[in-house]
Formats: structure tokens, C-alpha cells, sequence
């Protein structure tokens, strides 16, 4: 799919006379991707019976699990931007549903870490959706180096993404 939105001045949030075309060419189509993929995740939603929040969750989770990573309730509700009492909520929401598990740390036995219940390719296909064909296609016609740039590149997006407000966040917790 193209689009057919190239004049820099159609950009409303940057301005005329915007010397940054390509950055805003490559953010423009990064926004158009997220409208689809956030169209996707709500059927999936409804499908699944998940809220946004808890296949946010699960999809932090997962990644975390993949990194070898524990991930403590505190952590997952600061990276969900929800407060101590919505994360118990959604927390009992997933354990209920077998999602999740609430182990001891095995660092600090008064805290708790939050541990995927369902095997990890079950909470891949339920947070991610099912691998789709039309997927694969066009992964399958970017070249080997093609592919590790967009992976490249979309890890650091997600790691710029995951940082904005952050400090402002964490600052307002301490108040």
C-alpha cells in the first residue's frame, strides 16, 4: 500500500517549509503502519477478549521473557503509564485467565515478579495475532540486509518511543 501523501506541507503537525521531507516521509509512514496495526490489535481484542492493556501487557511480558528478563508489577505498571491499584486489576484479569502467573522473586522474597502462564508461542499468537500469510510475503521479498534494517531501526524506534515522558513519569511517582 502507498500513499500518495508526499508534499511536505500535508504534514500538518511539522509545517510548511520543512526541510526534515524525508524524516517526515519515514514518521508518516510509520504512523500509517501503527493506524493498521492498532485496527488489527482491537479485532484481536475482540476475538481474544483482551483489553488494549492486557495485550500490552502480555506483548511486554513476552519480551521481557524472550530477554530473559523478570518483570515486577511496579515495572509493568510504569511501562503501562496505570497506577498500583489498575495493575493489581489487571494483573488478578490475567491470572484469572490463566495468562499469567505471580511468582516470588527470586532476587527479593518480599516482592513478586509476573511470569507468563501460557507457553510462549500460545502468548505470541494471542498478543501478536496469527502469523498471517500476507505478512510473510512481504517480509519474504526484503533482502537479508533490508530485513536487518528494519529490525534495526524499529527496535530503536520502540526504544526512543518507550523513553519519551519517561523521566517525566518517574519524576511525578516520587511526588
Amino acid at each position: 500500500m502507498t500513499s500518495d501523501r508526499t508534499d511536505s506541507a500535508r504534514h500538518y503537525w511539522y509545517g510548511d517549509g520543512s526541510e526534515r521531507s524525508r524524516s517526515i516521509a519515514v514518521l508518516e509512514a510509520l504512523r500509517g503502519f501503527r493506524a493498521a496495526e492498532s485496527a488489527q490489535r482491537r479485532r484481536s481484542q475482540i476475538s481474544l477478549g483482551l483489553g488494549e492493556n492486557d495485550i500490552l501487557a502480555m506483548r511486554y511480558l513476552l519480551r521481557a521473557n524472550e530477554e530473559g528478563r523478570s518483570v515486577g508489577p511496579k515495572e509493568l505498571a510504569h511501562y503501562l503509564g496505570i497506577t498500583s491499584a489498575s495493575i493489581t486489576v489487571l494483573l488478578d484479569r490475567l491470572e484469572k485467565a490463566d495468562r499469567i502467573r505471580r511468582e516470588p522473586s527470586p532476587f527479593d522474597r518480599r516482592a513478586l515478579i509476573i511470569v507468563p502462564a501460557v507457553p510462549t508461542d500460545e502468548i505470541a499468537i494471542a498478543t501478536l495475532g496469527e502469523v498471517r500469510e500476507e505478512l510473510i510475503q512481504v517480509i519474504e521479498a526484503l533482502s537479508p540486509d533490508d530485513a536487518e534494517l528494519v529490525i534495526r531501526f524499529l527496535a530503536e524506534m520502540r526504544e526512543a518511543l518507550d523513553q519519551i515522558d519517561n523521566h517525566a513519569y518517574a519524576n511525578e511517582e516520587h511526588r
